[in-house]
């Protein structure tokens, strides 16, 4: 038992030590205030802390995303637009193999709001636009392995 809470003790200091040494680092860069003040605040937690802080912002990025897609319906248009742009993509091998790569072909911003994509409204079509993608040019991939 002894073993344990040593352990976590261990580890809840090498956390914090690692948060300070970022907050230093960022302060040295100059970072915007409220940025130092979330590390600040971070180096101060012990690991299990910091996890459920964690837990809590992705909780409430989910329940803000369900409520802008509440009062911001899909439009078939930009659904339509993604799959064709998709389906007017050669094969790439970064584009295969990396989502940001991608997304940068696809252009979402071009036919759809910043708005909607930071709230994820056409994440799951965008996802499946890249598993289309992926299986239309496996064979491509798999040639140059």
């Amino acid at each position: 038992m002894t073993e344990i809470i040593e352990d976590t003790i261990s580890r809840n200091k090498e956390f914090q030590e690692q948060r300070r040494s970022r907050v230093q680092r960022l302060k040295e860069l100059k970072a915007p205030a409220i940025i130092i003040e979330t590390e600040e605040m971070i180096s101060k937690m012990t690991l299990a802390e910091y996890e459920i802080y964690c837990q809590q912002l992705a909780e409430e990025d989910k329940k803000l995303k369900s409520e802008y897609a509440k009062i911001n319906p899909i439009q078939k248009s930009i659904v339509d637009e993604i799959y064709d742009r998709e389906s007017k993509l050669e094969y790439d091998y970064f584009v295969y193999t990396s989502d940001v790569h991608l997304i940068r072909a696809l252009h979402p911003l071009s036919f759809m709001s910043q708005e909607d994509y930071d709230h994820d409204l056409y994440r799951t079509f965008l996802d499946h636009a890249k598993e289309l993608y992926r299986d239309r040019f496996k064979e491509h991939f798999g040639a140059e392995l």
